[in-house]
């Protein structure tokens, strides 16, 4: 019965709160830059683009830079009459991605700063929902969001405890969020006020970063601005992986292990505490009678609010949750053995651990 009240009981203090994107009076906005972050997306901007442009953006403009891709990427966004610019060569102490945004951001002349992925693609109406909750909020805010996952396989619905433990990192599900504030920010989607991004340095601090929006976050947070993170339903969206076992398995041992070692103490303790009672629970479910019973429905119906948020999980995904939680300690394994092991990751063929900053960051 103990194994069922823990497993409830941190299962409900840790995901107390709904994390989807607010709804908000669609009027008219300032002028904004959406800064779209390219290399080898040829594909994806054919996507991302069309979502835009549907939707109209009159005050806003779309710049895609060009971080010397080996595909159609210039082709494929020029084709949709947007701002193209190329990325100068990359300096030995800066993150591709981070020096993409960065020169993006200086060819901006929007109010508020939209840096986008180019795997994404927005909602009906989706980037005047963000400037406008940004703009609610004042210039001395940032917004970073999580698109939604759509998914097509049962396979990828295996990504499951994965983002349950990336929102649970940012500390925005917890029954304590009012208290311990938001811990960090999301990756694909982040939005600030022009005049607050130049404030902090715009992405030179934080240029040699791997996870740069979590560390724009924390570095805003650190200078008194106010950070919200969301889910992005009904406003941007993405899919992640292939339909397959393989590209799912190979796509989260490749990033969670790395990224784990960004998340706060405080948080890596808790999603640990949370993913321990509750395999323990699973493991011992048999010896808990009708408690047990109970508790597992109760569990499935509990993750199923939280994961309906996240992404186009049905109950039947939740009600596999011993599955899910299976596979996320075999990946995290895995992926533990070879972040420490090898100690070198890439991304589009560029290396992306280990390198060193030559200058002390502008504080």
């Amino acid at each position: 019965m103990w194994f069922v009240i823990t497993a409830v009981g941190i299962t409900l203090l840790l995901f107390w709160k709904r994390v989807s994107f607010p709804v908000v009076e669609e009027k008219n906005v300032s002028s904004y830059s959406i800064i779209i972050p390219a290399r080898n997306e040829e594909n994806n901007l054919k996507t991302l683009l069309p979502s835009i442009i549907s939707g109209g953006h009159e005050q806003g403009e779309v710049i895609v830079v060009d971080d010397h891709s080996e595909d159609g990427t210039r082709e494929a966004a020029e084709a949709y009459g947007v701002k193209v610019i190329s990325n100068p060569p990359l300096p030995e102490d800066w993150m591709g991605k981070s020096w993409a945004c960065y020169n993006g951001a200086k060819e901006a002349t929007g109010k508020s700063l939209l840096f986008l992925d180019a795997d994404t693609w927005f909602s009906t109406n989706g980037p005047k929902k963000l400037i406008r909750y940004l703009e609610m909020k004042g210039e001395d805010a940032l917004i970073t969001v999580h698109p939604f996952h759509f998914m097509h396989s049962f396979w990828e619905k295996l990504s499951a405890v994965f983002h349950l433990v990336v929102f649970a990192s940012s500390g925005i599900t917890t029954i304590f969020r009012d208290q311990a504030g938001t811990r960090g920010g999301f990756g694909p989607c982040l939005l600030v006020n022009a005049n607050t991004y130049w404030n902090l340095g715009g992405h030179h601090p934080i240029r040699s970063e791997v996870v740069e929006h979590l560390a724009m976050a924390r570095r805003a947070e650190a200078n008194g601005v106010r950070t919200y993170a969301f889910s992005g339903r009904n406003v941007v969206n993405m899919r992640m992986y292939a339909a397959s076992f393989k590209a799912v398995a190979e796509g989260w041992s490749k990033s969670f292990a790395s990224g784990a070692k960004t998340a706060s103490p405080l948080m890596t303790l808790a999603n640990i505490a949370w993913i321990s009672v509750v395999i323990s629970y699973i493991v011992n479910i048999q010896g808990t009678g009708w408690w047990g019973v109970i508790g597992y429905l109760f569990l499935a119906f509990w993750l199923n609010r939280i994961l309906k948020d996240i992404g186009n999980f049905s109950f039947y995904d939740a009600l596999l949750f011993p599955l899910h939680f299976i596979f996320f300690a075999l990946i995290f394994a895995y992926s533990l053995l070879k972040t420490f092991l090898f100690k070198q990751s890439t991304w589009k063929g560029r290396e992306i651990t280990g390198k060193k900053k030559k200058e002390k960051p502008r504080s």
